[in-house]
């Protein structure tokens, strides 16, 4: 009881400190405003207001990103409905998986600027959010359900669209040269230092912004005696953006982004089993560009991308954990992910819209492992990169018809052809109707499907005859709108099926195990969301019920089990903001994650376990008050009631911390 005294004293004193700060005026720029309507381009590729359409998103604006500056992307994301990301709350450097609905990594499509990110070199082609700090990251856009028709493979649970920094975030009135900078400092000795520069003219828009990311750490391993000492896990990190926009006529614009981020992490050798020289690079660079062309009854779009993954995992074995066998390992991973796409929207009259595009992946991969054990060397197979590839080619139309005031109908499809496993087609169907503009009533169908990645094709467990998971998902939901926008709550039913799941199945020989397509996965659930704003307090919160099961064909019979390992059948997560005085606001977020199932492998019994996680609440504090114009001072407290508890059996999460910071905008 002392030690959360003392912690509510701590925090009572921190915004103390900031309201001395504080005068009647000028006010901190809408920090607490709540998007209410804001506009979407993920829902359908146009910009479209919330209200009128009939996709679940939910839109993340650079106010909201603002007040979570001291924490990573998967955290921020891990609040919202719907979204679970394990690995979010260990060290800086964790793996991060996320999980959408109940789907399974990898069914979620993560895409920057509107262009897909993945790593080619992957079990699931999954893109590492830790290589994005928020400071990179102007808006983010969460679109639910099945999007394979507007985006291809991976969109199975959903799309994550990530907006990065760009001149108009920051530039008001054309200012041709503007500076911002942010810098805080926290418990582990975590440190996040930001910088940019942007500006706009007549024609020309641009925006550089670096960030350096550090932190002591902890241990990423749970020392189950507490006695063994096991040594913190410490992280370093260097990201460099730039976008640039060129207006060369008053139709034509032209795009160019470069992006280069890497980290190094210390890591562990597993659950409860510390190591203290085994260590993870992971690094990706993209290089961007594209045109938008506007006439009168639309818009042309083209855009092409190209991202280079690597990671590599090394541990020299300068100091030998008891009982290990391995005494020296390297492992590279790499992969080369093309992209390009064109597509068109074109207005048919007052009531109807088309869009119709292509696009086009193409990825490889090369791969080794080395590793040196007390019997001796052993080297795997390398997978090259002329032999591990794989292009796949889509083409698509959606139409989007308002034939009368409130009714809204969006008809997709889209036939994709593979080099490898052959034709896939998907659909959606999405009608909605807004009720005397206040209430909301949508329904979805759609279908999805996720390519097998190059490694459970090319690997040595590789399957090349392994077909695309597959999925129907159906949506039914009613959003409600106060009259002046204030205020909006939405209900959301989704129910997801999964045909062809590949499987890592065991073998008794070498080499002892390969993918297969073998399960169909059921998943379905309930979201509950709500947004206010009254007078100087803002509320906002969701809840999300998830249940799901897998379905084994089995000796001729089918078998069924609870698949949703790490998810909890329940997540609430409500947070709470007032504006004190014009210069002065504070907030509170409480996140409460319900029991889950985990496995692991015992070292012991040399066997796979499963164990429960219990259940857990976490309440976070943040303040942020105004010194002048161009200056705030932030400060926030996490974890305040220092919960313990588990996202993965036998590795830790963040205890009670917290950080301080200052942010100049000039």
């Amino acid at each position: 009881m002392m030690s959360k005294i003392s912690t509510f004293l701590s925090a009572a004193l921190a915004v103390s400190s900031l309201s001395a700060l504080a005068q009647d005026n000028p006010q901190v720029p809408s920090s607490n405003s709540v998007q209410l309507d804001a506009v979407t381009v993920t829902a359908n590729k146009i910009e479209q207001k919330l209200s009128q359409t009939g996709k679940v998103v939910t839109v993340l604006s650079d106010s909201v990103l603002q007040r979570y500056a001291t924490q990573s992307v998967s955290e921020l994301l891990s609040r919202q409905a719907g979204l679970q990301i394990v690995g979010s709350n260990g060290p800086l450097g964790t793996n991060t998986d996320i999980f959408l609905r109940g789907a399974s990594a990898g069914n979620t499509l993560i895409l920057l600027d509107g262009l897909p990110v993945y790593d080619p070199s992957g079990v699931a082609n999954t893109f590492d959010l830790n290589l994005l700090t928020v400071g990179e990251c102007d808006r983010i856009e969460i679109l639910r359900g099945a999007q394979s028709t507007s985006y291809g493979s991976d969109a199975v649970a959903g799309v994550i669209n990530i907006f990065t920094k760009r001149a108009s975030s920051n530039a008001v009135g054309r200012k041709p040269f503007g500076v911002n900078a942010t810098v805080n400092y926290g418990t582990y000795k975590t440190f996040r230092g930001s910088v940019g520069v942007s500006g706009q003219t007549n024609r020309l828009s641009y925006n550089v912004q670096y960030t350096r990311l550090s932190s002591a750490g902890f241990s990423s391993a749970t020392d189950p005696t507490g006695t063994n000492n096991f040594d913190k896990d410490g992280y370093r990190q260097n990201a460099l953006l730039a976008n640039f926009a060129f207006q060369a006529t008053s139709r034509l614009t032209l795009k160019v982004q470069g992006l280069t981020t890497a980290y190094s992490a210390d890591i562990d050798a597993g659950a409860f089993a510390d190591d203290k020289d085994f260590t993870f690079k992971s690094q990706f660079k993209r290089l961007a560009t594209g045109f938008d062309y506007k006439h009168a009854q639309g818009k042309l779009s083209f855009n092409y991308s190209i991202g280079d993954s690597r990671r590599t995992f090394k541990n020299d074995s300068t100091a030998v954990e008891p009982n290990a066998s391995e005494i020296y390992s390297y492992q590279q991973y790499g992969g080369l992910a093309h992209f390009a796409e064109v597509y068109h929207n074109l207005k048919l009259g007052s009531w109807s819209e088309l869009l119709t595009g292509a696009d086009y992946r193409f990825s490889n991969t090369d791969q080794s492992y080395l590793s040196i054990s007390q019997y001796g060397p052993y080297q795997s197979p390398p997978i090259g990169k002329d032999t591990a590839r794989v292009g796949q080619l889509g083409v698509y139309a959606t139409a989007i018809l308002t034939p009368y005031r409130g009714l809204s109908v969006e008809l997709g499809g889209r036939y994709n052809r593979n080099s490898l496993y052959g034709n896939v087609f998907t659909y959606s169907f999405n009608p909605s109707y807004l009720l005397s503009d206040r209430i909301k009533i949508f329904a979805n169908l759609s279908s999805g499907f996720r390519a097998p990645s190059l490694y459970q094709l090319f690997s040595p467990y590789g399957n090349k005859t392994l077909r695309p998971e597959y999925s129907v998902s159906t949506e039914a939901g009613l959003q409600v709108f106060t009259k002046s926008r204030t205020a909006w709550v939405r209900a959301v039913y989704f129910d997801r099926q999964i045909k062809d799941v590949v499987f890592f199945e065991s073998l008794n020989s070498a080499p002892f195990g390969r993918y297969i397509n073998f399960d169909r996965q059921h998943d379905h659930g309930l979201e509950l969301e709500a947004q206010a704003a009254i007078n100087k307090l803002t509320l906002s919160g969701n809840i999300t019920w998830l249940t799901g099961k897998v379905t084994t064909a089995n000796a001729g019979r089918d078998t069924t089990y609870n698949n949703l390992f790490r998810r909890p059948k329940t997540q609430i997560n409500l947070s709470v903001g007032y504006q004190i005085i014009p210069r002065l606001f504070v907030s509170a977020t409480m996140r409460s994650i319900g029991e889950r199932t985990d496995r692991f492998y015992n070292g012991e019994t040399f066997a796979t376990e499963s164990v429960t996680l219990t259940s857990y609440t976490t309440i976070d504090l943040y303040a942020e008050g105004q010194i002048t114009p161009k200056l705030r001072l932030f400060a926030d407290v996490r974890n305040l009631f220092d919960q313990t508890y588990y996202d993965v059996y036998g590795y830790n999460t963040r205890r009670r911390n917290a950080n301080i910071g200052i942010r100049f905008t000039w």
